[in-house]
C-alpha cells in the first residue's frame, strides 16, 4: 500500500498539483515501505550466507540507484518535460508490489534439506 499511496502522489505531482504539500505527504508515505522492503533478503537468506546476500541485494539496489535516475532524466530530454521521469519513477513504483508478491511466492518455496555434516561439529 505504502508504494501504490507514493505512486499516486507522484502522479499529483506530475500534474502540477500543490508541490509543497504534495512533497510532505510523499514524504511521509514513502518511508512507510522501506523498512519492510530492506528486511526481505533476511526472509530467505541463512545466517551463513546471510551476508552475501546483502551484499548482493544492496548491489541491486544501489545499481537501480545510479540507473533509474539516468534513465528518467533521458525520459525527460526526449519528452520534453519533467513529468516524464516522475511518471516513469510512478510506474516503477506501481511494480514494486508485483514484484513483491512474486518475492512472497518465492520465499514460500520449500527449502532445501541440509545433511548433517559427518564432523560432529
Amino acid at each position: 500500500m505504502g508504494c501504490s499511496g507514493f505512486a499516486f502522489l507522484v502522479l499529483l505531482l506530475s500534474r502540477n498539483g500543490p508541490a509543497l504539500p504534495l512533497v510532505i505527504a510523499m514524504g511521509i508515505v514513502c518511508g512507510l515501505p522501506a523498512g519492510a522492503i530492506v528486511s526481505l533478503p533476511t526472509r530467505v537468506l541463512e545466517q551463513k550466507t546471510r551476508s552475501i546476500g546483502m551484499g548482493g541485494f544492496y548491489t541491486v539496489y544501489y545499481a537501480g540507484m545510479l540507473a533509474a535516475p539516468a534513465v528518467g532524466g533521458k525520459l525527460a530530454t526526449w519528452a520534453g518535460t519533467a513529468a516524464a521521469a516522475l511518471d516513469f519513477g510512478a510506474a516503477a513504483l506501481l511494480l514494486c508490489p508485483l514484484l513483491l508478491w512474486s518475492f512472497h511466492g518465492i520465499s514460500r518455496l520449500p527449502q532445501p534439506m541440509v545433511a548433517p555434516s559427518r564432523s560432529g561439529r
